[in-house]
């Protein structure tokens, strides 16, 4: 993943089309509605003639003559309402399709809920460095529909207690189970290590599960462990970096976040203590994580602490992939 600046002003400009875009959509609705029922067209005129003759009577200290009462003006603006609401369910249309259309009703189209920027907003900022990292084109190819279970044999070998076969259909079996449920629950849906030797389908694996949970409409962040260290966690903490600080906090934050080839990365005692915080604080929060590795248990425990291990092998589910090298079967053939 290449990570260059995103300009703000872009995601800005963005949430300021959609506003302009639905709120040609509400006038085109509304347009369309009166011209079929002008009775709403009527309700609405004297809706709005109460409202302005209210405001009115407020600005100029009460000498403004109302017709009616504030609380007569206001039950008499609810019938209308409800009139109007009835007259577009009886024909067709929901009772709603005269309110404000918002593409994130969170926010309203803002960006920001409180002060701080929404969800969406987020999702906006991740969406393009996912297309600046060209993972887009990656998961067309590689998901659960592509995955080839024919480079694995059907054959045990004498210290299998599967076969590499049996023991991928297994694993794919309950990885998909993992994202069939991740709807399912608001947090606490699970973790998965996936360990096992070069060239076995773990990022493919990694892939296939990005890609259907993103399909679900969930965040997902997707780093491989250089990028999640060298590029992220160490420029936003050694010199911190502005144009990192929502990343950062994605890390910690985003429904998953899948870390792949782990132990690829330059281990130290900042990855380790770091690595150690993601797990902890990710498990605390009941935000899920997938991690991928080349490496077996014994050398992730000696590389990462028996701390890490404990945590892991505690609240993840593991997969040990096994079998002959697909990079070099492809080759072959």
């Amino acid at each position: 993943m290449i990570f260059e600046q995103v300009s703000i002003n872009n995601i800005i400009a963005e949430y300021e089309q959609t506003r302009l875009t639905n709120r040609g959509l509400e006038h085109q609705r509304r347009q369309e509605i009166y011209n079929k029922f002008p009775e709403i067209d009527e309700l609405t005129t004297s809706t709005t003639k109460s409202y302005v003759a209210s405001i009115l009577s407020r600005l100029e200290g009460g000498s403004h003559t109302l017709s009616q009462t504030p609380e007569e003006t206001s039950t008499l603006n609810h019938e209308r309402a409800k009139r109007i609401k009835q007259i577009l369910v009886d024909n067709g249309y929901p009772e709603d399709y005269l309110e404000p259309i918002y593409t994130c009703k969170l926010c309203q189209d803002t960006g920001y809920v409180d002060g701080q920027r929404c969800s969406c907003f987020l999702d906006k900022l991740i969406n393009k460095f996912y297309l600046q990292s060209n993972l887009n084109n990656i998961w067309e190819k590689e998901n659960f529909a592509n995955f080839d279970t024919g480079f694995y044999s059907k054959e045990k070998q004498p210290d299998q207690e599967f076969s590499p076969y049996d023991n991928i259909m297994s694993v794919l079996e309950r990885s998909k189970d993992f994202v069939e449920s991740f709807s399912e629950k608001s947090s606490h849906r699970g973790n998965i290590l996936i360990y096992g030797e070069v060239g076995l389908g773990k990022t493919f694996l990694t892939n296939c599960i990005a890609k259907a949970v993103l399909d679900k409409g969930h965040q997902v962040l997707y780093l491989s462990a250089n990028e999640l260290f060298q590029c992220v966690l160490s420029p936003y903490l050694m010199n911190q970096e502005k144009s990192l600080a929502d990343l950062y906090k994605y890390v910690y934050n985003c429904e998953l976040l899948i870390i792949d080839d782990l132990g690829t990365e330059l281990t130290n005692s900042f990855v380790t203590s770091n690595l150690f915080e993601i797990i902890n604080q990710r498990n605390l929060q009941g935000k899920s994580t997938v991690i991928s590795t080349n490496l077996g248990l014994k050398d992730l425990k000696d590389r990462y602490s028996e701390r890490i291990m404990s945590r892991v092998i505690e609240s993840y589910t593991v997969f040990n992939i096994y079998g002959e090298n697909i990079r070099y079967q492809k080759r072959f053939k």
